[in-house]
């Protein structure tokens, strides 16, 4: 902890109206630990990076500070062979401390950088989070997922990191845009709902607009906007190649996980597939490339996998499949 030492022999050190015994015991201070050393190297740092013609101006007390200046020259020059060179240091760095106490500031407090602290929720297959930040945004987080956020959001900020799916309802806040990272790009609102479908091994990643705006900001250029969606559309982003395109959807498609449904319209096989994997954790493949094309309106609630399986090969008996619980696989031929 860094040890106390009384506002005015500072004051009284600036003005040069201090007696030997008190000047002894501002020198002691400086010399009693480590991390007093540490703070008043913090003290530079403001002196030297921040604002200080501001403060200087502030405490009026510029003629101080001169002959603070003279005064530690002098001394430097007396003293040279008697005192070691680093105790002359921390008396030029006390003299900015001074400053920035005569300017009204807890000069302890603004060296305290603050380091934002994060919390992560994780769900493993077949589980779902919900949780709500501190801004009142609220988040439903998909199976096989991870969210990373502050653990309170401040006034420069409300930024989180996702991998998998999640639904956002945003709080509402112009002043503070809300962000959210998914690697290959930045999903940026200012209050709305939406999905990001971000699953690490899915070649295509989605960002769907249920309410409200979003942009679709460049990971590596902060500056340019890739797209910006209107209700009832998705952004799809390959990320292999980095090629996106935006189409319309159904609104009421956006999120049906979120009820535990998977509502499927006018979808092709193929992507049937994919959304029958992320419901249900099977693998499967598709081995007959004819029928990858077939379209479908499905809408999938708590059936098990054989059942739809069923329905899709009544649908179209040229889709036939066969089923291995034990390993969680099917096969589509």
């Amino acid at each position: 902890m860094i040890s106390d030492i009384q506002n005015l022999l500072l004051i009284k050190y600036l003005r040069n109206e201090l007696t030997e015994a008190e000047t002894a015991a501002v020198l002691r201070w400086l010399e009693e630990s480590e991390e007093n050393m540490e703070f008043l190297f913090g003290l530079k740092e403001a002196y030297q990076l921040s604002k200080w013609n501001e403060l200087k101006g502030r405490s009026e007390a510029s003629n101080g500070w001169e002959d603070m200046q003279e005064r530690i020259v002098k001394a430097e020059e007396n003293e040279e062979d008697e005192k070691p060179v680093w105790r002359m240091k921390w008396i030029r760095y006390s003299a900015a401390a001074v400053v920035l106490l005569l300017a009204g500031f807890f000069v302890r407090d603004m060296l305290v950088v603050e380091k934002p602290s994060f919390n992560s929720i994780e769900t493993a297959s077949g589980q779902q989070s919900m949780l709500t930040l501190n801004d009142g945004t609220k988040i439903k987080l998909n199976e096989n997922s991870r969210l990373i956020y502050p653990t309170a959001f401040n006034e420069k900020n409300r930024d989180v990191s996702l991998r998998g799916e999640a639904y956002f309802e945003v709080a509402h806040n112009p002043d503070q845009p809300f962000l959210v990272n998914i690697g290959a790009y930045t999903v940026k609102v200012l209050g709305t709902k939406f999905n990001v479908d971000a699953y690490p091994d899915q070649v295509y990643i989605y960002t769907s607009l249920k309410e409200g705006k979003i942009q679709i900001i460049d990971h590596s250029e902060e500056s340019k906007i890739l797209s910006e969606l209107e209700p009832g559309t998705r952004f799809s982003y390959n990320r292999r190649t980095g090629e996106y395109f935006v189409n319309s959807i159904d609104k009421d498609q956006i999120a049906d996980w979120v009820n535990g449904q998977v509502i499927i319209k006018r979808q092709t096989l193929e992507e049937v597939v994919r959304r029958l994997e992320e419901k249900y954790g099977y693998t499967i493949e598709l081995r007959n490339n004819h029928i990858a094309h077939l379209t479908y309106n499905i809408t999938i609630d708590k059936e098990p996998i054989e059942e739809i399986l069923g329905n899709i090969h009544f649908i179209t008996p040229q889709v036939k499949f066969s089923i291995d619980k034990k390993d969680k696989k099917v096969i589509l031929r």
